[in-house]
């Protein structure tokens, strides 16, 4: 109870910050960039919760305040006063035993002092989320009123420049890695295009819009007189092979006639079957050696030596048309081929130069989406800001939060009322002394004959016994 007379009164101040949503569209477009979900938007409040009273914003919070030159003031506790003396003692009694390491030793401890009074902050600043809400508070306690509100209210100030400053270098940074990126991009860019010049101007190919259909129009075109001229070839070699079938097995000439077609055969046939006629019933009248049979006889062989010649003609004719259709048999497989390696070599030169297209368009867009991104960094560092905002700043606390000195009178009595009773049954509990008949009856287990006032000596003599 005395303890909480003695111990100097700690005020605690209170500021409050709100950290609204992130910026969720794009400076340049104004269409939205961010898609957040509800766990994103918490694991980012969640992440400024701890970051506010983390050790760079606190050290920052020591050199606002220049607490690093009056630590006497901030250090509430008297324990940690005593604790601190203690580590510094130590430390001066080791540099004794190395004096070489002076310089390091004392270097070391001024680092490590400060660590120390960041952490004595640390422990003097609560941070508490109000619940169902984007609000926290940031709680000082401190001996001092005055510096309890600046702690809480510079904090809070500190941890907005630390968020735009951490937000203006993120942005910085990917500044410059988008330019580098861009210097890269720019020379792919270029080397693409020089690329998909020199192919169009090494393999004359321009465009390859219909290029492929143009050469399967013309293989289908060579292909369908290839094989027209092969199936006139075949029909002439059937011809051939009838007629010389037929010439060698009976010689005659209906079936020949029939199978050329030729109409001066045909003239010569009719004449000549006419003639044989003739003969025919000539016979009847005179005898071969008449004038007229042998005028006739005569004139049929003039009709079939005719024949032959018109029948040979035929001959060198289909022979002729024959070589004519194998040649051109032949030039259109040779163009039936050409034109398919062309297609091959075509297909090969189209992969190559959709792959250079696709590449040069993928790299034209990279740039674009790059340089569009590089304007929009530009926009966002130079007008940065921040989702954080003091909402209320803290006022200098009037009451103390502790020790409380009421509560801690009223448990002292509750205490040492219920201390004081069990204190009593206790003794009660350990007493063994034996006071009455029953006590010896109970514990000693002998008959009592009769009891004997005890009687002080002191009052007997003056009483005269």
């Amino acid at each position: 109870m005395a303890a909480s007379f003695m111990m100097k009164p700690v005020y605690q101040a209170t500021a409050n910050l709100v950290i609204d949503k992130e910026q969720t569209s794009s400076p340049l477009t104004g269409e939205r960039i961010d898609n957040s979900s509800y766990a994103s938007q918490l694991l980012t409040f969640n992440t400024h919760f701890k970051l506010i009273h983390s050790k760079p914003v606190v050290l920052a919070l020591v050199k606002k305040l220049k607490l690093d030159e009056k630590e006497e003031d901030v250090i509430a506790s008297p324990l940690a006063r005593i604790k601190q003396q203690i580590k510094a003692n130590i430390k001066l009694l080791l540099a004794r035993f190395s004096p070489e390491q002076d310089g390091e030793a004392s270097e070391l401890s001024e680092d490590e002092k400060l660590a120390s009074l960041v952490k004595q902050i640390q422990d003097l600043i609560t941070i508490e989320q109000v619940r169902d809400t984007r609000l926290l508070t940031i709680s000082a306690e401190n001996t001092d009123p005055v510096l309890a509100s600046r702690l809480a209210n510079t904090l809070a100030r500190e941890y907005i420049e630390f968020d735009m400053e951490s937000r203006l270098s993120s942005s910085k940074e990917n500044l410059e890695w988008m330019n580098g990126q861009l210097y890269q991009l720019k020379k792919r860019l270029e080397d693409g295009e020089q690329k998909f010049h020199d192919f169009k101007q090494v393999s004359k190919l321009f465009s390859i819009d219909g290029k492929q259909q143009e050469i399967g129009h013309k293989i289908e075109e060579f292909n369908d007189q290839y094989l027209e001229a092969r199936n006139k070839r075949q029909e002439i070699d059937a011809k051939l092979a009838e007629i010389k079938r037929l010439a060698a097995s009976s010689g005659d000439i209906t079936h020949i006639r029939s199978l050329l077609g030729n109409p001066s055969i045909d003239a010569i046939s009719e004449n000549l079957t006419r003639l044989e006629l003739q003969r025919t019933r000539l016979t009847k009248v005179y005898k071969s050696k008449h004038p007229k049979m042998v005028q006739i006889d005569s004139e049929i062989s003039k009709n079939r030596f005719k024949i032959r010649i018109e029948l040979k003609k035929e001959l060198e004719n289909l022979k002729t048309e024959r070589a004519i259709l194998l040649s051109k048999e032949q030039i259109m497989e040779e163009n039936v081929a050409q034109f398919e390696d062309e297609a091959v070599d075509a297909s090969g030169k189209e992969l190559r130069y959709t792959i250079l297209q696709r590449n040069l368009t993928t790299s034209q867009s990279l740039y674009d989406t790059l340089v569009s991104k590089i304007k929009e960094s530009n926009l966002l560092s130079s007008g940065t800001s921040s989702n954080i905002r003091v909402v209320e700043y803290s006022s200098v606390p009037v009451a103390p939060v502790s020790p409380n000195k009421r509560k801690n009178l009223l448990l002292a009595l509750v205490l040492g009322l219920f201390g004081g009773i069990g204190l009593a049954f206790l003794l009660e509990y350990f007493d063994q002394s034996i006071r009455t008949e029953d006590d010896l009856r109970t514990y000693l287990d002998i008959p009592v004959l009769a009891t004997v006032p005890s009687t002080d000596m002191l009052n007997a003599s003056k009483e005269g016994y």
